[in-house]
């Protein structure tokens, strides 16, 4: 990848969230993929989820937005490793505080803010079990709430546990690669085939377990092609391979595959890694790059965490015809969210948070 494209990257459309600036590439990816999300989930509560919703292989499409989720891990997993990678195998300086700090602001106040409002309206005043669960973030451990109160927060249960993780396994992996990005490589391209296995092997064929399936042991390979993305991001590639829209379009064909079946739901890391590396690393821009750096579309990816947390109940409460009403109502509960809840967090951790932790 040459400096050009590196330059024409960092030179990118940028939309502000809380006073920061963002990559509108980024958050439109975002927007994508909590679009996505919305739009499964929709659709199959037109149909009643049942198999109506998934008759046509363009039924699947639709309602297969919903693993927009695997995008979300894909693009963790490369910008918060990115600033981690550049530590331990470049010599930059990270602080862990600063981190730990930012994604607590970043996370932890949405997430509390949808508990307590569900818990209190939707859930007529919630149990203690479910109080303890929610309270304690341990709600995917537990059969009676997994999957409960609002299903996409399984989700972000997940990534927390990754960004707890994140950090031990970053140097641990310096060590084991001996200094090594190369090797590095390797070796999470290995573990990520080993998760991909672990997760065939534990999920199908068997009683699904909504603690197995949603959890951080079976999915957590799908943060693996960000963290590549992340190792390998000034690498050369040349002719087409050096193109965003070779890697865009080459996602393509992979999602309809696994749009076609769902059992084939692994090899969304592939497709996330064509995705996200299209538009993460500084190839050189095509039209449909290009086209992600509508603002229209960014700014609903700046709001695309309340989006995806908010969704859900918002459709569930709504009649199943009522689709063209949950996702215009939808997204303006996101941006009022985003507003009220987010964005005072999002500037206090400006003043206690570095710039490195602040791209997600």
């Amino acid at each position: 990848m040459g400096v050009a494209g590196g330059a024409a990257t960092r030179a990118g459309v940028r939309v502000d969230q809380a006073g920061e600036q963002r990559l509108a590439r980024i958050e439109s990816l975002r927007a994508l993929a909590a679009l996505g999300v919305l739009a499964g989930h929709a659709w199959g509560a037109h149909y009643g989820f049942g198999p109506e919703a998934s008759r046509s292989l363009a039924a699947r499409t639709i309602f297969g937005g919903g693993f927009g989720v695997f995008v979300f891990f894909g693009l963790s997993g490369y910008l918060l490793y990115r600033p981690l990678a550049n530590a331990t195998f470049g010599g930059e300086r990270v602080s862990l505080r600063r981190y730990a700090i930012n994604r607590v602001l970043r996370t932890l106040p949405l997430y509390y803010a949808v508990v307590i409002v569900l818990l209190v309206v939707q859930e007529g005043g919630g149990t203690w079990r479910q109080w303890l669960a929610f309270g304690t973030l341990t709600e995917n451990l537990f059969r009676s709430t997994a999957l409960t109160v609002d299903g996409p927060i399984w989700s972000l249960i997940v990534e927390l546990q990754f960004y707890a993780l994140l950090p031990v396994l970053a140097f641990g992996l310096v060590r084991l690669a001996r200094g090594s990005r190369r090797n590095a490589a390797v070796i999470l391209l290995v573990a990520g085939l080993a998760g991909a296995y672990l997760r065939h092997r534990l999920l199908y064929g068997h009683t699904a377990d909504p603690r197995v399936t949603y959890s951080i042991l079976t999915t957590a390979f799908f943060f693996v092609p960000g963290m590549l993305l992340a190792l390998v991001r000034d690498v050369r590639l040349p002719g087409l391979l050096g193109r965003s829209d070779t890697w865009l379009l080459a996602s393509v064909p992979v999602w309809l595959w696994i749009f076609d079946d769902y059992g084939r739901t692994s090899w969304a890391a592939v497709a996330t890694f064509l995705v996200v590396g299209g538009v993460a690393l500084p190839l050189r821009q095509g039209k449909l790059a290009r086209a992600l750096d509508w603002r229209p579309l960014a700014l609903i990816g700046v709001a695309s965490y309340s989006l995806y947390l908010w969704h859900l109940p918002i459709v569930d409460a709504l009649t199943p015809g009522a689709v063209l009403v949950s996702v215009p109502l939808s997204l303006l509960v996101a941006f009022v969210s985003y507003r009220l809840v987010e964005t005072p967090f999002l500037r206090l951790r400006r003043r206690w948070a570095s710039s490195s932790y602040s791209a997600t």
